[in-house]
């Protein structure tokens, strides 16, 4: 009976560790550059790495250049993302035949996965759902990367300002405009702790910390 078990237990955690290798996101690295004259922050780049740290860099229209800012992303999120560029084959076809469409911003993307070549793609606007819909989370990650930045920056020069950046903040949260709030967990710790500041400034601070860890908690 006991041998028996032993073999029970050991198949169960075979089982359970194929699942976890099964869940696990794949690796890949994705860059995505983005140009687009007239918005405060005309450029942008991101980079995922197959592991470890992504990074930001952004050049604002006026104000200071942040330089490199590295930054957590949720396995959520890799997966999601990977799952959305896997199904978008070799992201082909890549910009849309349509013509006369205005400016929505240039999209540079260099897809490398890890079992295959790397790909790249260019475009304005582009029919392919997964290649769109894997972009519209990556502009949605930069919108709360930026926004980290000038709630930094308003903590430090100019704190009265921090209530509106927070509200508008806490909508695009709610409405998806706004995602991976653990990448500007750090920035909200220190609101959210610091006694100086206007209650319902450090209350939606509590409430995105409180979104960041239900992220982090999802499941791939």
């Amino acid at each position: 009976m006991k041998r028996y078990a032993s073999v029970l237990l050991l198949g169960l955690l075979a089982c359970t560790a194929t699942a976890d290798a099964q869940e696990a996101p794949a690796a890949y690295r994705l860059v995505v550059t983005y140009d687009r004259p007239g918005l405060q922050v005309p450029h942008w780049q991101i980079t995922l790495p197959p592991r470890g740290g992504a990074t930001y860099t952004g050049k604002p229209d006026k104000g200071i250049d942040p330089g490199e800012v590295t930054f957590r992303m949720s396995d959520a999120g890799r997966a999601k993302l990977g799952a959305l560029l896997s199904r978008s084959k070799g992201m082909q076809p890549c910009e849309t035949k349509s013509k006369n469409l205005a400016n929505m911003g240039q999209k540079d993307v260099v897809y490398a996965p890890a079992d295959d070549a790397e790909v790249h793609c260019s475009f304005n606007y582009t029919d392919n759902k997964p290649l769109g819909e894997a972009l519209d989370y990556m502009l949605s990650l930069a919108g709360t990367l930026q926004a980290g930045l000038e709630l930094e920056r308003l903590h430090r020069y100019d704190r009265l300002g921090l209530d509106p950046v927070m509200v508008h903040l806490a909508e695009d949260a709610k409405t998806g405009h706004a995602v991976e709030m653990g990448a500007i967990q750090s920035t909200l710790e220190s609101l959210a702790s610091d006694d100086a500041l206007l209650d319902r400034v450090r209350s939606r601070a509590e409430q995105l910390l409180a979104l960041a860890k239900q992220q982090d908690a999802a499941k791939p």
